[in-house]
């Protein structure tokens, strides 16, 4: 039984112990990892070296084979995203290794030299693991628009470190060689791009957002910037013997890998988000650090002549313009074709919705016509009315598309009056086509509103038919005041809406779970136009899951629109009346 045995212990081919139980092989390497911690700290010379190379070295190979390894269990996009995330830490152990043996044979090495590749092959592994894993599910124009936006927060953050911290350091590397100085420089700015990059996957809003594996994995990262930034200043003199490494900053963040290895085989449950605009705050993290370093070259400009101008942050400045010019490339490429994706689903949306009524009304027509003599008075009645009927549908169909074509929805000219609620509830259920025996009724005899009564009546209409295509066969209809407020609710026994959709239910054209099912019919546009109509009357429409039936509810509340005293209605009380504009 292999489950029994340490997955440490299988990595390091020590699966045939069949004895060798869960926690030994882990207890071991921790252990191991922080004795040499401890050794760097507290011993000098080359003892402290050999430990702390050591604590590295191995700590990295067992980072890396066992994320391998264990993600191996897993599937598709996090199965490759982690072994992507893996190969690197062995391609970092390459670095490792290589530096060990050169420093074994000549007795010294490069402080910066050939076996960095390793680590910029690192890097690169590192950055295309995170944007294949599902946190980043999205179009492939999203994920460069992620990267980009990586990419201009580690320039800005690291010509601002190296600005204000690294600058003075770097004058010490005078005695290095171009590709020296070349590999020294660009490591803060490939360290704060993993790191954001990282952050930006961790933050970024999905079903697995704030996942415990990649926060760890992000505080790794974190950690081994701090150490390299520390090696950076102590590297100045081009030996790896005169430098001081921070062992044991690097053993820190090894052993949060290695943490994170164990947990891979487990990942966290999916949580469902509501699908919104992300926060403002997440927008403009990257581009904070890039004014701050906008302000400093403005400043330092002002107070230096030109010949004296920061190089590097002139170099970062105008980096980060293009960054932000490509971003705004790829923002241009997303929006045309959102724009194009929109203008095909109202055309399929017009040509689907309007066929079905135009059908009918064509073959009844033409029914009519051939049997003028053969159909009695009574069947032409009863054609004549499902022909106007489906006129009549199919005329509100082409306003509400025209309304949301234009978007009209805050422009809506609202015919004010004071109407039974009651009566305004019940002509909704019969305009609905929905047999009233299905539907239960719950409104005061009392309650009045202050409302337009044909918007009103047109969103009743809209969330009772929303009701009988996606619930279930019970369905409430509630209207009340609570205090000087109208309230409008529609409830059923459906399955409710998931939680990903609870936002974007109400974009037009949007279906939710039901977008792509033909058999369900529907335009997406009904929801849209209850907002609208809503906002109007300067209320706000509201999804949430019904505690009266257990499936959906849909609530529109409308401030200051009730009236339960029962006082006899007139007609236009306030013709004309704009959205929001009070009732006297």
């Amino acid at each position: 039984d292999t489950s029994s045995v340490d997955p440490l212990s299988r990595v390091a081919g020590a699966g045939h112990i069949p004895n060798l139980r869960i926690g030994w092989g882990t207890g071991a390497m921790f252990a191991f990892l922080g004795a040499c911690a401890v050794a760097t700290l507290l011993v000098e010379g080359p003892l402290a070296d050999a430990a702390g190379v050591a604590g590295v070295l191995l700590g990295t190979v067992a980072s890396g084979v066992l994320l391998i390894r264990n993600a191996s269990v897993l599937e598709g996009r996090e199965r490759l995203a982690w072994i992507l995330i893996g190969s690197g830490l062995l391609s970092a152990a390459g670095g490792v290794l290589s530096i060990a043996l050169v420093f074994t044979i000549v007795g010294d090495a490069a402080a910066f030299g050939l076996p960095d590749l390793f680590f910029f092959v690192t890097y690169m592994l590192m950055i295309a693991g995170f944007g294949t894993l599902p946190h980043t599910q999205g179009s492939t124009l999203g994920r460069w628009r992620m990267l980009i936006d990586g990419l201009i927060g580690a320039v800005s953050v690291g010509a601002l470190l190296w600005v204000f911290l690294l600058e003075d350091v770097m004058h010490d590397f005078g005695s290095l060689s171009n590709l020296e100085r070349a590999i020294g420089t660009i490591y803060p700015f490939l360290d704060l791009l993993v790191f954001t990059v990282a952050l930006l996957v961790l933050l970024r809003r999905s079903m697995y957002r704030f996942d415990t594996r990649m926060a760890l994995f992000t505080i790794g990262v974190a950690v081994q910037v701090i150490g390299d930034i520390m090696y950076l200043a102590s590297a100045g003199s081009g030996s790896f013997e005169q430098a001081t490494p921070p062992y044991a900053i690097n053993i820190i963040g090894l052993t949060t890998f290695f943490i994170v290895a164990l947990l891979i085989r487990k990942p966290p449950p999916a949580r469902e988000y509501a699908d919104r605009n992300p926060p403002l705050w997440t927008i403009l993290a990257p581009y904070l650090p890039a004014a701050g370093m906008l302000a400093a070259f403005f400043f330092d400009t002002f107070r230096t002549s030109a010949e004296d101008v920061n190089v590097t942050l002139l170099s970062a400045t105008i980096i980060v313009g293009l960054l932000v010019v490509a971003r705004q490339g790829v923002a241009i490429v997303e929006n045309r074709l959102l724009i194009e994706q929109q203008r095909n689903t109202l055309v399929s949306t017009i040509s689907h919705e309007l066929r079905t009524p135009l059908t009918a009304i064509v073959g009844f027509v033409e029914l009519l016509e051939e049997g003028e003599e053969s159909i009695d008075v009574v069947e032409r009645r009863a054609m004549l009315e499902i022909v106007g009927q489906q006129a009549v549908h199919m005329s509100r169909i082409v306003s509400d598309l025209i309304m949301l074509a234009r978007d009209a929805g805050d422009e809506l000219e609202l015919v004010i009056t004071r109407i039974s609620m009651r009566d305004l509830a019940q002509r909704s259920v019969q305009a609905s086509g929905i047999a009233a025996s299905s539907v239960d009724v719950d409104c005061p005899s009392d309650l009045e509103g202050f409302v337009d009564a044909s918007r009103i009546q047109q969103v009743l209409v809209n969330l009772l038919t929303n009701a009988e295509r996606y619930g279930g066969q019970e369905r409430k209809l509630q209207l009340r005041a609570r205090g000087s407020d109208l309230v409008l609710e529609v409830h059923d026994n459906g399955s409710g809406i998931p939680r990903r959709y609870e936002v974007s239910v109400w974009d037009r054209f949007e279906r939710g779970p039901n977008r792509l099912n033909a058999e369900v019919p529907g335009s997406g546009i009904g929801l849209a136009i209850v907002e609208a109509i809503a906002n109007a009357h300067g209320g706000t429409a509201k999804y949430r899951e019904s505690e009266l039936l257990g499936g959906a509810c849909f609530s529109v509340d409308l401030p200051g629109r009730a009236n339960s005293t029962v006082v006899p209605a007139t007609d236009d009380l306030t013709p004309n009346l704009r959205p929001n504009q009070p009732v006297g």
